[in-house]
């Protein structure tokens, strides 16, 4: 049986008479291999959302025209590749959202926000272990061989999220950092740094966040609109 205790037996011999001792000693239980997962493969609808290449899955995704009644989701009326920015994050829902664009057919690039580092102050700011989450997030960007850039924004987290919580709470307020971070860093100070590191070069940001979008119904959806 695979649990089985297995016995292993000692001898201890003294100066008048020989003893033989048997101890019974568990054994680790026996590992079942777990078997591989099946590889992720995308629905066409799923793909749509992505506004997918020709060369991807345009051929396999249900006309666009027909879903949504005007141009396909995001303006992507010819269908062709992007480059795409993405904020990852090491979460799921970044990741997944880096899956789908690649499986889009679309060029993309990964983004982590390196915002919680200090090295004056390491033992109170180690309480982010960022450096774990960096791993996970390279680990996704090499198995789908994508490019990993770490963005610096330390400084700007704080000024832009950090001192106005502080400030709020020390009034009686309750304020909302994670709104605050999406809104002034994710796609305000990190736009900024992309216009000026690689001014013209994405043509959209993407995350793991979930959205209600409302596109403008013209080919011509602007080029840096995130999703």
């Amino acid at each position: 049986a695979p649990y089985a205790a297995a016995a292993t037996a000692t001898t201890a011999t003294t100066a008048s008479s020989s003893t033989t001792t048997t101890t019974a000693t568990a054994a680790a239980p026996s590992e079942v291999p777990t078997p591989p997962l099946p590889p992720f493969v995308p629905t066409p609808e799923l793909l749509r959302l992505c506004e997918p290449v020709n060369a991807a899955a345009a051929s396999s995704a249900p006309d666009d025209t027909a879903v949504t009644g005007s141009v396909p989701v995001g303006g992507n009326a010819n269908k062709q590749q992007l480059k795409v920015a993405l904020l990852l994050s090491g979460g799921v829902d970044s990741s997944v959202a880096l899956t789908l664009l690649q499986a889009a057919g679309h060029e993309c690039t990964a983004f982590y926000l390196q915002i919680w580092f200090q090295e004056d102050f390491r033992n109170y700011w180690d309480q982010c272990p960022w450096e774990d989450d960096l791993l996970v997030a390279q680990g996704v960007c090499d198995a789908l061989g994508v490019p990993l850039e770490v963005v610096p924004l330390t400084d700007q987290y704080w000024d832009l999220v950090v001192s106005h919580s502080i400030a709020e709470i020390s009034r009686g307020r309750t304020p909302n950092p994670d709104m605050l971070c999406n809104s002034r860093v994710k796609f305000g100070a990190f736009r900024e740094y992309l216009h000026g590191a690689f001014p013209g070069r994405f043509d959209r940001i993407a995350s793991g966040h979930y959205a209600a979008l409302s596109r403008p119904a013209s080919s011509d959806a602007s080029a840096s609109s995130s999703s």
